[in-house]
């Protein structure tokens, strides 16, 4: 298994928008996400992380891409009409995709079968990100086990994916999850989005690289359990590890623990499978800093008891005491490093039951198949009879079962695993009893019971089996979707699928460190030296390298160069502050106008309220020029009420001289499902903001429209006329007032001399 990277020396340059923790860790003030970050680890845009308790801007002095861009284009046209400017952009990127799992989704995992919610409670969070406490790795679609970087969590309203595998549990995922599935044509997987999928098409569960273990360090796992124990009672003297004579026990144990080091084989493994089935560890009573391991078996089952308390002497070397209350036999031992240890590895009681790590990925068939022996000889059951013969296992414990039918799988068979809802309360005797649902894997066995026949619709490939899709269905949703990020083959394994996990591609979306090394005095003399008037910071989120646009905005700056932010918005009063040393012009993009679903769903954000702040406090604070834009998407962020209320907003809290410019959508990316925003919407959304009260709305990406050009609030003539890009007419004075009724404007500087010239000239990719 390949080892998660850390950053272990610094790169870029120290940060300057951040703050230490009590934890130890730092949290990133660079934009509203306000990552809290450790140490070797990076923020969720990618570009931000810690080494040595400091955070670093990994990408300062490495550019993405250089153009010279229409001022036009940002879109910009209100300040300095006509300009050329030089527009830079770094990897890395302050927003999300909805590109995601329902939370009880099965992740096979070195550290056994989590759910993606699971791994998302487990890892140090803030807002939608999580990050690991520790390395943990996801098997992924080419065998491997490699670094699971992120856990994303954020809130959807919409529709789910249902696909039924024959034989696998249910998978629950947004329409746009990319599935591998097998293409015939090519003999190969190919990634096909959830909602293109039909039944019969055949989902790959991949074959991992077993990673060999041949012995069990039983100090290791008594010190890693000990740090949960002990938080109940802090005595060191009791959970101290004493080793003597290659025995571990506890400090104040009398007797003399289990071996230090034991072989993983048949006959651990088979010990191990029946303590999942009939076993427990729990707290002595009347010692309540000692723990037992108990077994409960039916006290007719004679040959397994026996059978059990020959495998713990020989493995353990401990004697078990007999407990007999009909209908039962407990066998009962009284070893606190043995209970804890067994805890560690399967759990405590039936509820929490696991398939121990150790075994998931063993390489061993033998010893893949003790476990199942021993597990089934306690929790398995044979129904039917004739052709018709099931052999199945049945546990209250979803990982239990989950970890079954991979260590079947494992061997060759795929079971069939459903889950039987049962009623959570029943009678019985007059009591009402509490029952959970029965997690159940079943495979076909021939007459008799004697063999296994292999599963008819599993085609078996060298790396991966495949399995068809029984049926597929949709459903409405509201609540909490996840994903992961792996590193290396970014992907990974749902309920045993392998799929695509979010792995951005173009530069606003690019969380690698990648680029040309430029220099801040670089980047000026480039677009000095292609005559440009200004700088453009966009493409992706500028305040995520904020220090690196400061450095070169200063500089420009005193070249007599303008600066531009191309913004989400999505900031903290911290990079508002930065802003008054350099910026000029600012244009927030706002995404199906803010509102609430269509943020949380697609942008994984929980509102639009930290935009809306950052607008007041650059109002307040900074003498910079501001216009919006709003992507109107149709069918998901195209609501009139939403936009009613953002132009509303701006018109109250900036004025009505701010230009809002809805732009037309177009499918791109991950929201190719989506259609290009008709005309007709974007003109009831201009007519929305001119009622409101905004003397200047525009309509951006249908060129020609006459919606893109200027008109006067006085006489309604035309000011400025655009197509496109391109300045055809412009009808203002030197003092920027209308040449038909003197109308003063709002408009920053003169018309540029060079609104002519070819304004789209790439200079570094």
């Amino acid at each position: 298994m390949s080892l998660r990277p850390k950053l272990v020396e610094p790169s870029g340059k120290r940060a300057e928008l951040y703050r230490d923790l009590p934890s130890g860790r730092v949290q990133c003030t660079a934009c509203a996400r306000n990552c809290q970050i450790g140490e070797g680890q990076v923020g969720f845009c990618g570009v931000r992380g810690v080494v040595g308790g400091k955070l670093y801007l990994l990408v300062y002095g490495r550019v993405m891409a250089g153009h010279i861009d229409p001022i036009e284009k940002k879109p910009v046209v209100h300040y300095r009409p006509g300009a050329k400017i030089f527009s830079i952009a770094t990897s890395g990127c302050s927003w999300a995709c909805s590109y995601c799992f329902s939370p009880e989704t099965a992740i096979v995992t070195d550290e056994g079968i989590k759910t993606i919610a699971e791994l998302y409670d487990n890892t140090l969070h803030s807002g939608v990100i999580g990050l690991p406490r520790s390395e943990i790795h996801a098997l992924t679609h080419n065998g491997n086990f490699r670094s699971i970087s992120k856990v994303f969590k954020h809130e959807y309203t919409g529709s789910l994916i249902r696909l039924r595998p024959f034989y696998l549990p249910e998978i629950r995922c947004t329409p746009n999850h990319k599935v591998f599935v097998y293409d015939s044509t090519i003999d190969n997987l190919v990634k096909r989005r959830a909602d293109e999928l039909k039944p019969d098409d055949m989902l790959a569960i991949p074959k991992p690289s077993p990673a060999n273990m041949e012995q069990i360090d039983t100090s290791e796992v008594l010190k890693s359990e000990v740090t949960r124990i002990r938080k109940e009672n802090t005595r060191e003297a009791i959970w101290a590890i004493r080793e003597e004579r290659g025995m571990v026990r506890f400090g104040l144990a009398k007797g003399d623990g289990i071996p230090k080091v034991i072989s993983l084989d048949p006959e651990l493994a088979e010990l191990l499978g029946i303590y999942c089935a009939e076993g427990s560890s729990t707290r002595m009573k009347n010692r309540p800093n000692s723990w037992v391991v108990t077994f409960s078996f039916g006290a007719h089952e004679h040959e397994l008891i026996y059978r059990t308390e020959w495998l713990l002497r020989r493995k353990f070397n401990v004697e078990a005491t007999y407990v007999h209350q009909d209908p039962e036999t407990r066998l009962a031992i009284a070893n606190s490093a043995l209970a804890v240890f067994l805890k560690a590895l399967a759990g405590p009681d039936k509820y929490s039951k696991k398939v121990p790590k150790f075994l998931l990925h063993h390489p061993s068939p033998d010893v893949l198949r003790a476990f199942l022996q021993g597990y089934m000889r306690g929790d398995g059951f044979t129904t039917g009879h004739g052709k018709q013969a099931w052999h199945g296992t049945t546990s209250v414990s979803r990982e239990m079962t989950l970890g079954t039918w991979y260590v079947e799988s494992r061997l060759g068979l795929l079971p069939r695993f459903y889950t039987a809802h049962n009623n959570p309360n029943y009678v019985i005797e007059g009591r009402t009893v509490r029952r959970h649902n029965d997690f159940v894997t079943r495979i076909m066995i021939a007459t008799g019971g004697s063999s296994e026949v292999p599963a008819t619709k599993v085609v078996n490939k060298e790396r991966f089996s495949l399995v068809p899709i029984r049926a597929i269905e949709t459903e409405d949703y509201s609540g909490s979707v996840y994903n992961l990020e792996v590193e290396g083959d970014h992907s990974y394994c749902a309920s045993f699928v392998a799929v695509s996990n979010c792995q951005n591609s173009d530069i606003s979306q690019l969380r690698k460190i990648e680029g040309i090394e430029a220099t801040p005095d670089e980047l000026v003399g480039s677009a000095l030296s292609h005559g440009c008037e200004g700088m453009a910071y966009t493409y992706n989120q500028p305040t995520i390298f904020m220090e690196y646009a400061r450095d070169v905005g200063r500089i420009a700056r005193s070249k007599g160069l303008f600066n531009i932010f191309v913004s989400n918005g999505y900031d903290t009063p911290e990079t508002v502050a930065m802003m008054d040393d350099f910026l000029d012009c600012v244009t927030v993009d706002f995404k199906g106008s803010g509102e609430t679903g269509f943020v949380r769903k697609y942008i994984a954000i929980p509102n639009a309220d930290p935009i809306f702040q950052s607008l007041l406090e650059i109002k307040r604070r900074a003498k910079v020029h501001v216009e919006i834009t709003d992507l109107i998407v149709p069918r998901v962020g195209d609501s009139l009420e939403a936009a009613e209320k953002l132009c509303r907003w701006v018109c109250d809290n900036l004025g009505p001289d701010i230009p809002v410019h809805f732009l037309r959508f177009h499918p791109d990316y991950k929201m190719m499902d989506f259609p290009w925003t008709p005309v007709e919407t974007l003109e009831r959304h201009v007519k929305i903001g001119r009622d409101a009260g905004l003397n200047y709305v525009y309509i951006g990406n249908v060129t020609g429209h006459p919606d893109e050009s200027t008109y006067c609030p006085g006489c309604g003539k035309v000011l400025i006329k655009r197509y496109g890009y391109e300045i055809l007419e412009y009808n203002l004075d030197p003092k920027n007032r209308c040449n038909a009724c003197g109308y003063k404007t709002p408009i920053v500087g003169p018309l540029s001399k060079s609104f002519a010239e070819d304004r789209f000239v790439p200079v570094l990719s």
